[in-house]
């Protein structure tokens, strides 16, 4: 077969989709099949989110998957998120290929994360919930990277025998190097390099892993309570409340110097309003604790809003990155929109990490076994999870050892893959029997049967 992978972002970059779109093509060609990568290419300095710039890459997109899908003789689209999903929906319609659209997230949950203003967000929501109800649907086929994804494309007009839920899994990439030397105690993993090439025949083979799960949706641990109230991402208020003065000073044990770390962009949705304010609760008790927020993106707004023993690194490698991890005691993933799934997550239990994370954002992780789960929303919960491991340092290390072992099963992702070649398989064959029958009619002169 021969593939478009089609991404609406610039290629090569440090962001999940990226790197899970980088994957899958190495993966799929590992396969014996042709695969074409259809990006915005090497764009330095893209902001995230909706803006007028966009749509000109956008159109630019469209041109550029025509014309790889006739000069490459191609035989499916595979379209990862909307507007790679809207440009494959085009060209599908006029070149008669049919497209499988990858769903990462559900747009009326994460759009309006990008807007600071009420009525801004309330318009984002409803766009959001008009393309999540027309864009995925006129797909030949969707999968959806958690069941809640599917759950809401379901929702929204998806007929359930023309979706799959497939979480992405552990693509080996020399994992000797990667595994505990002896005398270590954990070793951290850099998540999967993108390939030097960023034009429309993708590149070279990422190195490292790209980690997960081997289910999807894993169900969160019945004891973890209900979501408190979600709170604006970047409404900052820093000062500690008045009552934090009486509670007992907690000092991390000798091993450790309080240091927690996120590794990720800093949109909207990662809600790091939230870890900051939860993390000012954690120097309340532990004054030595320090924050690292490893990103590739440029601060932005949030350099003014970060408070004492905060720091933004700005990450120019992979390896940096897991330099970082390494440093680390804790680790956190703060997100709380729930239909995507945060690949910062499975970098975390790669490297044995002690981690703490927001329900909607914990795909894969057991409550007390492989992390730490709190409420989406309860700051307190989150700094109390954060304080207790940063003070107990077997915890970390039977947390962390727990979280790698979840993530090594290097069949889980030749079991993706399988499950997307069948879906390309599928998709195809349908084509070509309704081509097929279409053809038949046409000449008998046979009206086709109408469905009753």
């Amino acid at each position: 077969m021969r593939i478009a992978l089609v991404l609406a972002g610039p290629y090569p970059d440090f962001r999940g989709s990226q790197v899970l779109v980088q994957q899958l093509a190495d993966g799929i060609r590992g396969r014996g099949h042709v695969v074409h990568l259809v990006t915005y290419g090497a764009v330095a300095g893209t902001r995230p989110g909706p803006h007028a710039t966009r749509i000109a890459r956008d159109v630019v997109l469209v041109a550029r998957l025509w014309r790889t899908v006739q000069r490459e003789a191609i035989d499916l689209i595979h379209a990862h998120n909307y507007e790679a999903a809207i440009a494959s929906l085009m060209v599908g319609r006029v070149t008669n290929r049919p497209v499988v659209y990858h769903g990462h997230n559900a747009l009326a949950e994460e759009l309006p994360l990008y807007f600071r203003a009420r009525l801004a967000r309330r318009l984002a929501h409803r766009l959001g919930r008009l393309l999540d109800a027309h864009v995925p649907r006129r797909a030949d086929f969707c999968i959806a990277v958690t069941e809640e994804l599917g759950e809401i494309l379901r929702r929204r007009g998806v007929a359930a025998s023309d979706l799959t839920c497939i979480a992405p899994a552990a693509a080996p990439r020399d994992a000797a190097a990667h595994r505990p030397r002896v005398g270590q105690e954990v070793v951290g993993v850099a998540m999967a390099a993108a390939a030097n090439d960023p034009g429309e025949r993708g590149g070279s083979r990422a190195a490292g892993w790209l980690l997960a799960p081997p289910s999807c949706g894993d169900q969160l641990p019945a004891r973890v309570p209900r979501a408190a109230p979600r709170r604006s991402s970047l409404r900052l208020p820093l000062s500690l409340p008045g009552s934090f003065a009486s509670l007992t000073m907690a000092t991390p044990t000798d091993s450790s110097d309080g240091l927690v770390c996120y590794a990720g962009n800093l949109d909207g949705y990662q809600n790091l309003g939230f870890l900051l304010r939860s993390f000012a609760r954690v120097r309340a008790r532990v004054p030595a604790a320090r924050l690292v927020l490893v990103t590739h993106a440029a601060p932005g707004a949030l350099r003014r809003a970060v408070g004492p023993g905060v720091e933004i690194v700005r990450a120019k490698s992979y390896d940096e990155v897991r330099a970082r991890l390494d440093a680390a005691d804790v680790v956190v993933s703060p997100r709380a929109e729930r239909s995507g799934f945060p690949m910062k997550l499975l970098n975390y239990m790669a490297a044995g990490k002690a981690i703490v994370a927001s329900a909607g954002s914990a795909k894969g992780l057991r409550d007390g076994i492989t992390g730490r789960i709190v409420p989406d929303g309860d700051e307190g919960a989150f700094a109390a999870a954060v304080v207790e491991l940063l003070s107990d340092r077997a915890a970390r290390a039977r947390l962390g050892a727990a979280a790698r072992r979840a993530v090594e099963d290097p069949r889980a992702w030749d079991g993706v893959l399988a499950r997307i070649e069948a879906v390309y398989r599928n998709v195809l064959a349908a084509r070509g029997a309704a081509s097929a029958t279409s053809e038949t009619h046409a000449s008998t002169g046979l009206p086709m049967a109408l469905p009753e």
